[in-house]
Protein backbone atom coordinates (compact mmCIF):
# COMPACT_ATOMS: atom_id res chain seq x y z
CA UNK A 1 0.00 0.00 0.00
CA UNK A 2 2.44 2.76 0.89
CA UNK A 3 4.57 2.03 -1.98
CA UNK A 4 2.07 2.19 -4.49
CA UNK A 5 1.08 5.84 -2.89
CA UNK A 6 4.43 6.41 -3.87
CA UNK A 7 4.08 5.91 -7.52
CA UNK A 8 1.17 8.06 -7.52
CA UNK A 9 2.99 10.96 -6.21
CA UNK A 10 5.79 10.07 -8.53
CA UNK A 11 4.00 10.48 -11.38
CA UNK A 12 1.56 14.07 -10.16
CA UNK A 13 4.94 15.39 -9.99
CA UNK A 14 6.15 13.98 -13.32
CA UNK A 15 2.83 15.90 -14.73
CA UNK A 16 3.03 18.99 -12.84
CA UNK A 17 6.63 19.19 -14.30
CA UNK A 18 5.61 18.61 -17.98
CA UNK A 19 2.71 20.92 -17.89
CA UNK A 20 5.51 23.78 -16.46
CA UNK A 21 7.47 23.28 -19.17
CA UNK A 22 4.67 23.48 -22.00
CA UNK A 23 3.47 26.52 -19.94
CA UNK A 24 6.72 28.68 -19.60
CA UNK A 25 7.82 27.86 -23.09
CA UNK A 26 4.28 28.76 -24.58
CA UNK A 27 4.93 31.95 -23.23
CA UNK A 28 7.90 32.51 -24.41
CA UNK A 29 7.03 32.03 -27.75
CA UNK A 30 4.13 34.07 -27.39
CA UNK A 31 6.45 36.80 -26.30
CA UNK A 32 9.09 36.04 -29.02
CA UNK A 33 6.26 37.12 -31.37
CA UNK A 34 4.80 39.62 -30.08
CA UNK A 35 8.73 41.35 -30.28
CA UNK A 36 8.65 40.42 -33.41
CA UNK A 37 5.59 41.73 -34.45
CA UNK A 38 5.47 46.22 -35.27
CA UNK A 39 3.49 47.76 -32.63
CA UNK A 40 0.37 49.58 -33.99
CA UNK A 41 0.89 53.35 -34.69
CA UNK A 42 0.28 55.99 -31.85
CA UNK A 43 -1.99 59.31 -32.41
CA UNK A 44 0.23 62.24 -32.06
CA UNK A 45 -1.57 64.76 -29.76
CA UNK A 46 -1.65 68.50 -30.36
CA UNK A 47 -0.58 70.67 -27.78
CA UNK A 48 -2.89 73.62 -26.41
CA UNK A 49 -1.87 77.20 -26.53
CA UNK A 50 -3.33 80.58 -26.01
CA UNK A 51 -2.10 82.81 -29.51
CA UNK A 52 -2.71 86.26 -30.70
CA UNK A 53 -3.20 87.09 -34.52
CA UNK A 54 -1.16 89.63 -35.87
CA UNK A 55 -0.07 91.54 -38.73
CA UNK A 56 3.11 93.42 -39.46
CA UNK A 57 2.27 96.99 -39.48
CA UNK A 58 3.43 101.17 -38.50
CA UNK A 59 3.75 101.75 -35.57
CA UNK A 60 5.21 105.07 -33.68
CA UNK A 61 7.77 104.36 -31.02
CA UNK A 62 7.72 106.20 -27.72
CA UNK A 63 10.92 107.51 -26.11
CA UNK A 64 11.31 107.42 -22.98
CA UNK A 65 13.71 108.93 -20.95
CA UNK A 66 14.90 111.13 -17.15
CA UNK A 67 16.16 114.68 -16.38
CA UNK A 68 16.37 117.67 -13.99
CA UNK A 69 13.84 120.36 -14.70
CA UNK A 70 16.72 123.26 -14.24
CA UNK A 71 15.74 126.85 -14.78
CA UNK A 72 16.91 128.51 -18.51
CA UNK A 73 19.33 131.53 -16.28
CA UNK A 74 20.75 131.00 -13.71
CA UNK A 75 22.87 133.60 -12.19
CA UNK A 76 25.01 134.55 -9.14
CA UNK A 77 23.67 138.51 -8.75
CA UNK A 78 27.44 140.61 -8.20
CA UNK A 79 28.04 143.79 -7.68
CA UNK A 80 29.29 145.89 -9.68
CA UNK A 81 30.50 148.60 -7.57
CA UNK A 82 31.04 148.83 -3.80
CA UNK A 83 29.57 150.67 -1.03
CA UNK A 84 27.42 150.56 2.24
CA UNK A 85 23.95 148.61 1.90
CA UNK A 86 21.76 151.03 2.73
CA UNK A 87 17.96 149.30 1.64
CA UNK A 88 17.18 145.19 0.74
CA UNK A 89 14.12 145.28 -1.21
CA UNK A 90 11.29 142.87 0.75
CA UNK A 91 11.11 141.06 -2.15
CA UNK A 92 14.45 139.66 -2.15
CA UNK A 93 14.03 136.95 0.18
CA UNK A 94 14.33 133.33 -0.67
CA UNK A 95 11.45 131.80 -2.26
CA UNK A 96 9.98 135.70 -3.90
CA UNK A 97 10.27 136.28 -7.38
CA UNK A 98 11.00 139.41 -8.70
CA UNK A 99 10.25 141.60 -12.32
CA UNK A 100 12.67 142.57 -14.35
CA UNK A 101 13.83 146.01 -13.36
CA UNK A 102 12.90 145.65 -9.99
CA UNK A 103 15.16 147.29 -7.34
CA UNK A 104 17.13 144.89 -5.26
CA UNK A 105 19.32 146.76 -3.01
CA UNK A 106 20.86 150.80 -2.82
CA UNK A 107 24.43 151.47 -2.29
CA UNK A 108 25.81 154.22 -0.36
CA UNK A 109 28.88 155.47 -2.10
CA UNK A 110 29.99 159.04 -2.17
CA UNK A 111 33.22 158.82 -3.86
CA UNK A 112 30.94 158.04 -6.55
CA UNK A 113 29.25 161.31 -6.51
CA UNK A 114 32.21 163.45 -6.12
CA UNK A 115 33.64 161.52 -9.33
CA UNK A 116 30.25 162.57 -11.02
CA UNK A 117 30.58 166.33 -10.01
CA UNK A 118 34.15 165.76 -10.87
CA UNK A 119 33.45 164.49 -14.31
CA UNK A 120 31.07 167.43 -15.02
CA UNK A 121 33.35 169.69 -14.14
CA UNK A 122 36.05 168.50 -16.39
CA UNK A 123 33.38 168.32 -19.39
CA UNK A 124 32.59 171.67 -18.63
CA UNK A 125 36.22 172.82 -18.64
CA UNK A 126 36.92 170.92 -21.87
CA UNK A 127 34.07 172.58 -23.73
CA UNK A 128 35.04 175.91 -22.39
CA UNK A 129 38.54 175.53 -23.85
CA UNK A 130 37.24 173.92 -26.99
CA UNK A 131 35.02 177.14 -27.68
CA UNK A 132 38.47 179.12 -26.82
CA UNK A 133 40.41 177.21 -29.67
CA UNK A 134 37.85 177.45 -32.22
CA UNK A 135 37.71 181.53 -31.57
CA UNK A 136 41.87 180.87 -31.93
CA UNK A 137 41.47 179.22 -34.81
CA UNK A 138 39.54 181.50 -36.40
CA UNK A 139 41.49 184.48 -35.79
CA UNK A 140 44.81 182.93 -37.07
CA UNK A 141 42.77 182.22 -39.91
CA UNK A 142 41.73 185.58 -40.54
CA UNK A 143 45.34 187.50 -39.76
CA UNK A 144 46.70 184.69 -42.57
CA UNK A 145 44.31 186.70 -44.77
CA UNK A 146 45.27 189.82 -43.79
CA UNK A 147 48.77 188.94 -44.15
CA UNK A 148 48.12 188.59 -47.98
CA UNK A 149 49.72 185.12 -47.81
CA UNK A 150 48.35 182.93 -51.09
CA UNK A 151 47.51 179.06 -49.85
CA UNK A 152 48.07 177.38 -47.01
CA UNK A 153 50.94 177.77 -44.40
CA UNK A 154 53.54 175.11 -44.00
CA UNK A 155 52.58 174.21 -40.76
CA UNK A 156 48.86 173.50 -39.88
CA UNK A 157 50.21 174.83 -36.25
CA UNK A 158 49.95 178.25 -37.72
CA UNK A 159 46.35 177.72 -38.15
CA UNK A 160 45.54 175.99 -35.21
CA UNK A 161 44.78 172.95 -36.64
CA UNK A 162 45.92 170.11 -34.11
CA UNK A 163 44.85 172.38 -31.08
CA UNK A 164 41.60 172.42 -32.21
CA UNK A 165 41.40 168.12 -32.60
CA UNK A 166 43.53 168.33 -29.11
CA UNK A 167 40.76 170.15 -27.67
CA UNK A 168 37.89 168.51 -29.45
CA UNK A 169 39.42 165.18 -28.23
CA UNK A 170 39.73 166.17 -24.20
CA UNK A 171 36.28 167.05 -24.67
CA UNK A 172 34.97 163.59 -25.76
CA UNK A 173 37.32 162.21 -23.28
CA UNK A 174 35.39 164.04 -20.76
CA UNK A 175 32.33 163.21 -21.52
CA UNK A 176 33.17 159.47 -21.62
CA UNK A 177 34.49 159.95 -17.93
CA UNK A 178 31.42 162.00 -17.06
CA UNK A 179 29.13 158.82 -18.54
CA UNK A 180 31.38 156.28 -17.10
CA UNK A 181 30.99 158.27 -13.35
CA UNK A 182 27.03 158.18 -13.85
CA UNK A 183 27.16 154.32 -14.79
CA UNK A 184 28.92 153.74 -11.84
CA UNK A 185 26.48 155.55 -9.71
CA UNK A 186 23.56 153.96 -11.49
CA UNK A 187 24.87 150.54 -10.07
CA UNK A 188 24.56 151.65 -6.69
CA UNK A 189 21.07 150.92 -7.41
CA UNK A 190 21.09 146.85 -8.51
CA UNK A 191 18.32 145.72 -10.34
CA UNK A 192 16.67 142.10 -11.00
CA UNK A 193 18.04 141.52 -14.36
CA UNK A 194 15.18 139.06 -15.47
CA UNK A 195 12.12 137.87 -14.45
CA UNK A 196 13.47 135.31 -11.35
CA UNK A 197 13.17 133.66 -8.16
CA UNK A 198 15.85 134.32 -5.63
CA UNK A 199 17.15 131.00 -4.05
CA UNK A 200 19.47 133.14 -1.97
CA UNK A 201 20.19 136.26 -0.36
CA UNK A 202 23.90 137.21 0.67
CA UNK A 203 23.50 140.39 2.08
CA UNK A 204 22.05 142.59 4.79
CA UNK A 205 21.47 146.22 5.56
CA UNK A 206 24.85 147.93 6.98
CA UNK A 207 27.04 145.70 5.30
CA UNK A 208 29.26 146.70 3.54
CA UNK A 209 29.48 145.44 -0.21
CA UNK A 210 32.83 145.24 -2.30
CA UNK A 211 33.00 145.72 -6.37
CA UNK A 212 32.01 142.03 -7.66
CA UNK A 213 30.92 140.99 -4.08
CA UNK A 214 27.55 138.30 -3.92
CA UNK A 215 24.23 139.54 -3.74
CA UNK A 216 21.81 136.82 -4.48
CA UNK A 217 21.12 133.73 -6.76
CA UNK A 218 18.45 134.35 -9.23
CA UNK A 219 16.65 131.43 -11.46
CA UNK A 220 14.81 132.52 -14.12
CA UNK A 221 11.56 131.53 -14.19
CA UNK A 222 10.24 132.64 -18.10
CA UNK A 223 11.48 128.75 -18.71
CA UNK A 224 12.32 125.27 -17.56
CA UNK A 225 14.42 123.51 -19.33
CA UNK A 226 15.29 119.66 -19.12
CA UNK A 227 18.12 117.92 -20.90
CA UNK A 228 17.50 114.42 -21.37
CA UNK A 229 20.32 112.05 -22.97
CA UNK A 230 19.59 109.62 -25.68
CA UNK A 231 21.45 106.77 -27.62
CA UNK A 232 21.91 106.17 -31.36
CA UNK A 233 19.13 103.73 -30.94
CA UNK A 234 16.82 106.31 -29.52
CA UNK A 235 17.52 109.20 -32.57
CA UNK A 236 16.55 106.14 -34.79
CA UNK A 237 13.18 106.33 -33.70
CA UNK A 238 12.88 110.00 -33.97
CA UNK A 239 11.91 112.26 -37.12
CA UNK A 240 14.91 114.23 -38.49
CA UNK A 241 16.36 117.40 -36.57
CA UNK A 242 14.62 120.01 -38.32
CA UNK A 243 10.91 118.53 -38.07
CA UNK A 244 11.37 118.03 -34.27
CA UNK A 245 12.45 121.82 -33.90
CA UNK A 246 9.66 123.16 -37.05
CA UNK A 247 7.17 121.71 -35.35
CA UNK A 248 7.79 122.36 -31.97
CA UNK A 249 7.45 118.47 -31.16
CA UNK A 250 5.11 118.08 -28.30
CA UNK A 251 6.78 116.54 -24.96
CA UNK A 252 4.64 114.63 -21.84
CA UNK A 253 6.39 115.23 -18.53
CA UNK A 254 5.96 113.53 -15.47
CA UNK A 255 6.84 113.75 -12.03
CA UNK A 256 9.00 111.12 -10.54
CA UNK A 257 7.71 111.68 -7.00
CA UNK A 258 3.82 112.50 -7.98
CA UNK A 259 1.09 112.01 -10.58
CA UNK A 260 1.97 115.37 -11.48
CA UNK A 261 2.03 116.11 -15.35
CA UNK A 262 2.77 119.19 -17.82
CA UNK A 263 3.43 119.77 -21.48
CA UNK A 264 6.71 120.58 -22.38
CA UNK A 265 8.41 120.88 -26.44
CA UNK A 266 11.56 120.57 -28.27
CA UNK A 267 13.80 123.76 -28.07
CA UNK A 268 17.33 122.36 -28.41
CA UNK A 269 18.86 119.24 -30.01
CA UNK A 270 22.89 119.00 -29.19
CA UNK A 271 25.03 118.67 -31.94
CA UNK A 272 28.12 116.50 -30.54
CA UNK A 273 28.22 113.12 -28.66
CA UNK A 274 29.13 112.93 -25.91
CA UNK A 275 32.63 111.25 -25.25
CA UNK A 276 31.74 110.13 -22.06
CA UNK A 277 28.36 108.56 -22.59
CA UNK A 278 28.37 107.98 -26.50
CA UNK A 279 24.94 109.81 -26.52
CA UNK A 280 23.09 112.86 -27.54
CA UNK A 281 20.88 115.64 -25.45
CA UNK A 282 17.63 116.58 -26.67
CA UNK A 283 16.57 119.69 -24.97
CA UNK A 284 12.84 120.26 -23.57
CA UNK A 285 11.39 123.33 -22.83
CA UNK A 286 8.42 124.47 -20.23
CA UNK A 287 6.79 128.10 -20.43
CA UNK A 288 6.45 130.01 -17.23
CA UNK A 289 6.89 126.76 -15.67
CA UNK A 290 6.19 128.25 -11.87
CA UNK A 291 2.76 129.35 -13.54
CA UNK A 292 2.01 125.93 -14.69
CA UNK A 293 -1.11 123.90 -12.30
CA UNK A 294 0.77 122.67 -10.81
CA UNK A 295 3.95 124.52 -10.37
CA UNK A 296 6.93 122.76 -12.15
CA UNK A 297 9.56 123.66 -9.72
CA UNK A 298 13.48 123.80 -10.11
CA UNK A 299 15.62 120.66 -9.34
CA UNK A 300 12.39 118.16 -10.45
CA UNK A 301 13.53 114.95 -10.94
CA UNK A 302 10.91 114.21 -14.28
CA UNK A 303 10.26 111.57 -16.88
CA UNK A 304 9.55 112.81 -20.78
CA UNK A 305 7.53 111.34 -23.04
CA UNK A 306 8.11 111.80 -26.69
CA UNK A 307 6.52 110.25 -29.90
CA UNK A 308 9.03 109.44 -32.87
CA UNK A 309 8.29 108.43 -36.33
CA UNK A 310 6.46 105.67 -37.66
CA UNK A 311 8.30 102.62 -37.95
CA UNK A 312 6.95 99.98 -40.55
CA UNK A 313 6.77 96.06 -40.57
CA UNK A 314 6.16 95.72 -36.89
CA UNK A 315 4.69 93.62 -34.19
CA UNK A 316 2.56 94.80 -31.78
CA UNK A 317 2.63 92.49 -29.01
CA UNK A 318 1.89 91.74 -25.10
CA UNK A 319 5.38 91.52 -23.19
CA UNK A 320 4.83 88.24 -21.58
CA UNK A 321 5.22 86.99 -25.70
CA UNK A 322 8.82 87.68 -25.22
CA UNK A 323 10.75 84.21 -24.01
CA UNK A 324 12.92 84.00 -21.76
CA UNK A 325 15.49 83.05 -24.48
CA UNK A 326 14.48 86.33 -26.06
CA UNK A 327 12.64 84.09 -28.95
CA UNK A 328 9.19 84.78 -30.33
CA UNK A 329 6.95 81.46 -30.68
CA UNK A 330 4.45 81.67 -33.62
CA UNK A 331 2.44 79.12 -35.24
CA UNK A 332 3.62 78.35 -38.74
CA UNK A 333 1.11 77.13 -42.19
CA UNK A 334 1.27 73.27 -41.11
CA UNK A 335 0.04 73.93 -37.32
CA UNK A 336 3.33 73.66 -35.46
CA UNK A 337 5.77 75.60 -33.18
CA UNK A 338 7.85 77.74 -34.40
CA UNK A 339 9.99 80.38 -33.14
CA UNK A 340 12.80 83.15 -34.00
CA UNK A 341 15.19 84.97 -31.92
CA UNK A 342 14.68 88.88 -31.20
CA UNK A 343 15.05 92.27 -29.26
CA UNK A 344 12.42 94.07 -28.97
CA UNK A 345 12.75 97.59 -31.64
CA UNK A 346 10.55 99.28 -28.67
CA UNK A 347 8.60 98.64 -25.38
CA UNK A 348 6.03 100.96 -23.84
CA UNK A 349 3.86 100.70 -20.45
CA UNK A 350 1.61 97.54 -22.17
CA UNK A 351 3.37 96.19 -25.20
CA UNK A 352 6.66 95.16 -26.67
CA UNK A 353 7.47 96.22 -30.74
CA UNK A 354 9.11 93.49 -32.52
CA UNK A 355 10.80 94.22 -36.12
CA UNK A 356 8.89 90.87 -37.90
CA UNK A 357 11.32 88.80 -40.38
CA UNK A 358 10.71 89.78 -44.16
CA UNK A 359 9.18 85.74 -44.60
CA UNK A 360 6.64 86.44 -42.09
CA UNK A 361 5.16 89.68 -43.33
CA UNK A 362 2.87 88.69 -45.69
CA UNK A 363 -0.05 87.60 -43.67
CA UNK A 364 -1.26 87.55 -40.29
CA UNK A 365 0.54 84.77 -38.00
CA UNK A 366 -0.67 83.39 -34.36
CA UNK A 367 1.99 84.18 -32.17
CA UNK A 368 2.10 82.03 -28.76
CA UNK A 369 0.53 84.50 -25.85
CA UNK A 370 2.90 83.35 -22.96
CA UNK A 371 5.59 80.70 -24.24
CA UNK A 372 7.24 78.09 -22.11
CA UNK A 373 11.41 77.29 -22.07
CA UNK A 374 9.93 73.47 -22.56
CA UNK A 375 8.80 74.65 -26.01
CA UNK A 376 10.19 72.62 -29.01
CA UNK A 377 9.96 73.44 -32.76
CA UNK A 378 8.01 71.55 -34.80
CA UNK A 379 5.71 70.44 -32.27
CA UNK A 380 1.79 70.31 -33.16
CA UNK A 381 -0.37 72.73 -31.48
CA UNK A 382 -3.65 73.07 -31.03
CA UNK A 383 -3.77 77.29 -31.11
CA UNK A 384 -6.60 78.72 -28.85
CA UNK A 385 -7.21 82.41 -30.02
CA UNK A 386 -7.49 85.81 -27.18
CA UNK A 387 -7.75 89.10 -28.33
CA UNK A 388 -4.84 91.32 -27.30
Amino acid sequence: MKTSSQWILLILSLLVAVAAYFYIDNALNKKAYDIGRPLPEKKEEALDVSVISVIASSHKATIQASGIANPRYKLTLNSKVSGEVIKVSDQLEAGQRVKKGDRLVSLNNKELNSAVANARKNLASAELALKEEMRQGDQARAEWKAAGFKGDPDSDLVLRVPQLASAKAEVDSAKAALLEAQDNLKHTEIVAPFDALVISRSISPGSYLSSGGEVATLYSTDRAEITINLASTDWQKLPDMKTLLNRRTSVIIHSIDSNDQWQGRVIGIDQHIDTTTRMRSLIVGVDSPLDQTPPLFPGSFVTTQLEGKAIDNLWKLPSTALSQKSEIWYVNDEKRLDAFDTTPFFVDSQSIYILVPETLRNRAYQVIKKPFSSYLKNTLVNPSEQSQ
